[in-house]
């Protein structure tokens, strides 16, 4: 016997409810919890860029607490991740990375963004179900470049 359409898809609408409510961005400070980008970042010679900022997780925050940041210049991607000490007191963060391919990144304008995540595993240990991630706090600008 099978459901009838209009509970498969209040059954759908509320499943994509639930996702979309969780993929919500949270302000630069949320709930005692917060990050930043500075207003420019590095370039070495190499290539390597390097984000960096501020930022702040209340004690108690879930473990798994991550940086999880993104640089995008000329149709360039460059995502990076950094730890997160969550003792409550604010913190210098910075995340370095490269694409690896030319033309790659180079001085001047950017945009940025910077997220403080924690994932949690659902499901037995062996055998996780899903993989759901929150946002506690995020940032971005538009920034410079600067470098080599």
């Amino acid at each position: 016997m099978g459901l009838p359409v209009s509970r498969i898809a209040v059954a759908a609408l509320s499943a994509l409810a639930a996702t979309a409510a969780c993929a919500v961005p949270a302000s630069a400070e949320s709930g005692g919890n917060m990050i930043t980008v500075e207003k420019s970042a590095s370039i070495s010679q190499d290539g390597r860029v390097t984000l960096s900022g501020e930022y702040r997780c209340q004690p108690g925050s879930p473990e798994g607490v991550q940086i999880q940041t993104q640089v995008r210049q000329d149709g360039n991607k460059l995502g990076m991740t950094a730890g997160a000490d969550c003792d409550g007191a604010v913190h210098a963060w910075s995340a370095t990375g490269s694409i690896g391919v030319d033309p790659g990144f180079h001085p001047g304008d950017a945009d940025a963004d910077a997220r403080l995540t924690v994932a949690r595993i659902h499901g037995a240990a062996l055998v996780p179900s899903a993989i759901s991630q929150s946002t506690l706090a995020q940032d971005g600008r538009h920034l410079t470049i600067e470098g080599h």
